[in-house]
């Protein structure tokens, strides 16, 4: 990867998403309220809304990625907070309490809206933040979906919505315009719609683009989803993508395997493990994580599409539809192997991870491993012990052979 030639929209990111903490830190001078919102979270409402909406999610994954989690966790459990808790969490309630800020402070909200879609430590982390902020705290209750959606379901969250409506109508004095928020969803749309294609080429053998590649750019799919800037930066990446195919610069030169990822990676140690998988030959082409944006709207039926998406999610869904997900993925990237993340932070999504390892292994006669860690702080994190299970894992693909062209 080191001869690698960057990416040109590298730089386009790092502008883009300088912007938006610059727009956070104004939005209060302009009388425009900052609200934090989780990551799967009907955020199309935010921007139509004209809020500026806050992704403390994002904090804690920067956080993460320049390795001071730690530092910041340690000012949370100063103050009595677990450190089993969630690492996302840990670097939030941290940054707050901390005199040192080493990745920037923390925007403080002036309203938070959670979804618990995703896991149930964020409402009490988002609760927790709004008693210390003094500022409302609004949640959108997710059912979860065992088996498949039901109708029931859904005009349960459509509801909720039309009432967080009501919510910020009398938070901002004023009326909701649904014409505005047609217009966002169209842009959320189109946006989620080239990002699909961008993960998409990771089907390609050579592939251009993988997940740790993903890992990186999706910071505008996140935090700027449902604007024009969305829309022109992945417009920017499918064309830079397509160049980088024709003059056959690979991730992965003479790529030999596609693996599947499973979920969040580990966000100080992204560099190792792009590094290790690459010395390998190996691609990790795919995850259920960063195509968690990779959604559809249908804009003549906003709050039910809305609820479709969000509550539809593979977080959202039991043992056996998340079973189903990991190996759909699998078959339509052609994966030779799969990694399964044992997050420390993210207990509802590592929950059960030996079983799955052994039925996806038995319906797909692939190889998978499971490792141990945490996505945010190192202190939980055994180097030794991980390579150890990867390169077992890898001595299994090379009896295997690869699929080379499944």
């Amino acid at each position: 990867m080191a001869g690698r030639p960057p990416f040109k929209t590298a730089d386009l990111m790092k502008k883009l998403m300088a912007e938006y903490y610059a727009k956070g830190s104004e939005a209060r001078e302009k009388g425009v309220p900052v609200v934090w919102v989780t990551a799967v979270f009907p955020v199309e409402i935010i921007y139509a809304a004209g809020l500026f909406p806050y992704y403390p999610e994002n904090f804690g994954a920067l956080a993460a990625a320049r390795k001071v989690a730690d530092k910041l966790s340690a000012h949370a459990e100063a103050r009595g907070y677990f450190f089993d808790l969630c690492g996302y969490a840990r670097c939030g309630l941290g940054d707050a309490y901390a005199q040192d800020h080493p990745v920037g402070k923390i925007e403080r909200p002036d309203i938070l809206f959670c979804c618990n879609t995703q896991c149930g430590s964020l409402p009490k982390w988002f609760q927790t933040a709004g008693r210390f902020y003094n500022a409302p705290f609004f949640l959108l209750d997710s059912p979860m979906i065992e088996t498949t959606p039901t109708t029931l379901g859904r005009e349960y969250f459509v509801e909720q919505l039309k009432e967080m409506i009501d919510f910020i109508e009398v938070r901002t004095g004023r009326p909701f315009d649904m014409d505005r928020l047609a217009e966002v969803m169209s842009l959320s749309a189109e946006a989620c719609r080239l990002w699909n294609e961008i993960l998409d080429t990771a089907a390609l053998r050579p592939a251009p683009f993988g997940f740790f590649d993903a890992c990186f750019h999706m910071a505008p799919i996140v935090t700027w989803r449902g604007t024009r800037e969305a829309v022109s930066y992945y417009r920017a990446l499918k064309k830079e993508l397509e160049e980088r195919a024709a003059r056959k610069i690979y991730p992965v030169p003479g790529e030999r395997y596609k693996i599947y990822w499973d979920h969040i990676p580990v966000w100080p140690k992204l560099r190792w493990f792009a590094d290790y998988f690459a010395e390998r030959g190996a691609l990790v082409a795919a995850s259920q994580y960063t195509h968690s944006w990779a959604w559809k709207f249908d804009t003549t039926r906003p709050l039910e599409s809305l609820a479709e998406n969000y509550t539809e999610a593979f977080v959202n869904r039991g043992f056996d539809q998340r079973v189903q997900m990991k190996i759909n993925f699998i078959n339509k990237y052609g994966m030779d192997g799969f990694v399964l993340f044992s997050n420390r932070s993210c207990k509802p999504n590592s929950f059960g991870l030996y079983d799955k390892r052994n039925v996806i292994s038995q319906r797909t006669g692939l190889p998978g491993v499971v490792i141990e860690g945490d996505m945010s702080d190192l202190r939980f994190f055994y180097e030794d012990q991980v390579r150890a299970r990867l390169d077992v894992f890898f001595d299994q693909l090379e009896k295997g052979g690869g699929t080379g062209n499944q």
